[in-house]
């Protein structure tokens, strides 16, 4: 059996650097998985570079943006089967100065522009580590009890994608304020999605608002409780490939959706036709007002004219 082929893009000025010692204990996960480990790191993402790929990993970009050619050949690699991580941090594409959105956006995942935090059980004040102990029923959670993730921001999902992680119910967003350089609590508490997953076509993605777990930190890395369970999860997850079933669905609501948007045009096509003839109506009156008024106003004048000879 052919090893499967996991890619990280490092062209774009990553954080996610598979060979940082940092992330030293995730690479050895990814080796004990028996993967063909690669990385792109001096050109955009073209179809070349991503074929024979089976996941691609895009690892919080900074300070650089995905062209919209890149943009378009990441959507049909999933489209056609391949796997997409997309990690961000908090504050997001804001604080990132990037535009990972752009990418997540396709699929109905979008990074908002905040720092999760959450009462401290221990102490009673406010935290940027989550304690993660209730989880919804998934693959990607099997067996997973208890994790913990820090300077996370949340997710807004659309299109079908659904949540994988989330904080509890003592759990609030801050946004960052650039004049004060203070972060303000925005929202009230209550759980808040930091990690989600979509298939698309023949593909799948997962997205998480975090990078520290990746890492090998002690208290909120890829050892923390059952982090490293969790990220080995996602690893065979992403690698697998969609059940069949679940691509004719995607394609038939494609062809609803495209449907629907064909009778949406339709309607504005017949609208801007009904206005353009109400308009050419409407100048044609005003074209045959202003033919009438000259010859009405030269018979008044020939008019006036014969009766003043008269007198």
């Amino acid at each position: 059996m052919l090893k499967k082929t996991i890619l990280f893009d490092v062209a774009h000025n990553e954080m996610l650097n598979i060979e940082d010692k940092e992330f030293s204990e995730f690479l050895n996960l990814l080796r004990r998985l028996d993967l063909n480990i690669k990385k792109n790191k001096n050109e955009h993402l073209t179809k070349e570079i991503l074929r024979d790929v089976d996941l691609l990993v895009i690892g919080n970009p900074i300070d650089d943006f995905f062209s919209t050619s890149e943009i378009k050949i990441i959507v049909d690699f999933v489209r056609s089967g391949g796997g997409l991580l997309l990690l961000s941090e908090y504050g997001s594409d804001y604080l990132q100065k990037t535009n990972i959105n752009d990418i997540s956006g396709k699929f109905g995942i979008k990074f908002e522009k905040n720092l999760i935090k959450e009462v401290n059980q221990a102490n009673q004040n406010c935290t940027s580590i989550l304690h993660i102990q209730d989880f919804l029923k998934h693959q990607l959670t099997k067996h997973i009890r208890e994790m913990k993730i820090g300077g996370a921001c949340s997710i807004f999902l659309s299109k079908g994608a659904k949540p994988l992680l989330q904080s509890n119910e003592e759990s609030w967003p801050e946004i960052f304020n650039s004049s004060t350089e203070q972060w303000i609590k925005e929202g009230e508490e209550e759980k808040q999605i930091i990690a989600a997953y979509s298939e698309f076509g023949q593909g799948k993605v997962v997205a998480i608002g975090d990078i520290d777990i990746f890492t090998s930190d002690l208290n909120i890395g890829s050892n923390s409780f059952d982090n490293h369970r969790f990220i080995q999860n996602v690893i065979n997850w992403l690698i697998e490939p969609v059940n069949e079933t679940k691509v004719m669905t995607f394609m038939l609501n494609q062809l609803g959706d495209l449907h629907f948007e064909l009778r949406e045009t339709n309607k504005i096509i017949n609208n801007i036709i009904e206005t353009m003839t109400i308009l050419e109506k409407r100048i044609s009156y005003l074209e045959e007002q202003s033919q009438r008024y000259p010859q009405t106003a030269n018979s008044k004048k020939n008019s006036e004219e014969e009766s003043f000879q008269e007198e």
